[in-house]
């Protein structure tokens, strides 16, 4: 998660590439997310609110944004010798009390789905070639 493990994709794609050379072994991001949005859909506080945990301007907290994080992310795997995938984290954790609820989804902005629950590009993006 780039908002809480630093922002350099640089350093991601180094670290994985030292992982792979001293264990010889398969290379997997167990969990990464991206925000489409900072807007709410709901009174639950968001994992991710502010400009500031972003990788600006890369990657805009847009739907664009998000499937270019997830493009950018799968490339870095791939490109290291053993790099076999990722694992997108809570990309069903949609909004779902409604939009004055205070017990809602902190990773609504987050998630694969907008907030009319419609499919967003990051799920193309995650899509296997």
């Amino acid at each position: 998660y780039p908002f809480w493990h630093g922002k350099n994709l640089e350093g991601l794609q180094g670290t994985l590439r030292r992982l792979s050379e001293l264990f010889q072994k398969d290379i997997v991001i167990a969990e990464t997310a991206y925000p489409f949005t900072l807007n709410w859909n709901d009174w639950t506080t968001n994992v991710v609110g502010s400009r500031e945990q972003l990788i600006l301007p890369a990657y805009p907290p847009t739907p664009e944004g998000q499937s270019q994080f997830i493009k950018t992310i799968k490339a870095i795997v791939r490109a290291t010798a053993g790099g076999i995938g990722l694992c997108y984290w809570g990309g069903e954790l949609v909004a779902f009390n409604g939009p004055k609820a205070a017990d809602g989804s902190p990773w609504e902005n987050l998630a694969l789905f907008d907030f009319s629950n419609r499919a967003l590009p990051a799920i193309e993006a995650l899509g296997g070639e």
